[in-house]
This record gives structure tokens, sequence and C-alpha cells, in this order.
């Protein structure tokens, strides 16, 4: 018993160690009554944009908009009114583009952002809507 005790600890230790020196990063889950939101942004004209931020406890605040001319224009009303929600209930977390049009980019736009750095995490999220804009401004 005292052998299968000390294995035990040791292996947890070893995975906490592991853990804590791995590269992975963290993507909130995305909450519960966020998705209810999710449905009804999903039912938006194009050129639509969804904002999200998450704080560690849970807490969120989230930004939307749609049917604008431009997706950069959808992008800066989502990040101003997801920016105005965080300040009025007190979100500390970054906001992160969740969708752009009917595409989800929420874990790719987290990765990407913390890979160039957080100073860059803006002009990362910038890029990504700039690509999603460039084959709606082509079909036109």
């Amino acid at each position: 018993m005292k052998v299968f005790v000390k294995f035990l600890a040791v292996s947890v230790g070893l995975s906490v160690i592991a853990g804590c020196t791995s590269n992975s990063i963290y993507v909130p889950r995305v909450p519960t009554k966020v998705q209810a939101q999710l449905l009804d942004y999903a039912e938006q004209p194009d050129n639509k944009v969804f904002v999200l931020a998450v704080d560690p406890s849970g807490d969120y605040a989230y930004g939307v908009d749609s049917g604008k001319a431009t997706l950069k224009e959808a992008a800066k009303a989502a990040v101003e009114m997801c920016d105005a929600n965080r300040k009025a209930q007190g979100i500390f977390a970054q906001p992160y583009i969740y969708a752009v049009n009917d595409k989800v980019v929420y874990e790719e736009m987290i990765r990407k952002a913390q890979a160039e750095g957080v100073e860059d995490e803006k002009a990362v999220q910038q890029k990504e809507v700039m690509k999603e804009e460039s084959p709606v401004a082509e079909a036109e």
C-alpha cells in the first residue's frame, strides 16, 4: 500500500510539473447562456461578427453586430459593444472574435494571438476579419 501511495504521489507530481511546463494554451469554454445568443446570431444577415470575453470564473461579456456594409464595420461595432459590456460587468478578460459570418474562429484567434504575443492580439484579429472579407468583396 505504501508503495502504491508513493507511486501515485510521484505520478501526480510529474503530471503537475509536465503540465506547468507545457506550451498548452487556455481556451475558455463558451458559457451556456452565450450558446443561446449564438443561435440568434446564426440567423442574422451576413457581414456579421460575434466577439466574446470570458473570465476564468465563467463571467462573460459579448458583442455582436451584423448587416453592415463591410465585415470591418461589423467587427468594430461588435468590439465596441463587447468592451462596453466588459466595463459595465467588470469583466477583465481579453475579448476574442468568436465568429466571422458563419465561421467559428474563437480557438484559432486565441491560439494565434497568444503565439504572436499579447501586444499583437488586435492585429491578429484584424487580419482574420480582412481575410474573411476578401471573398465577399470578390463575389460582388
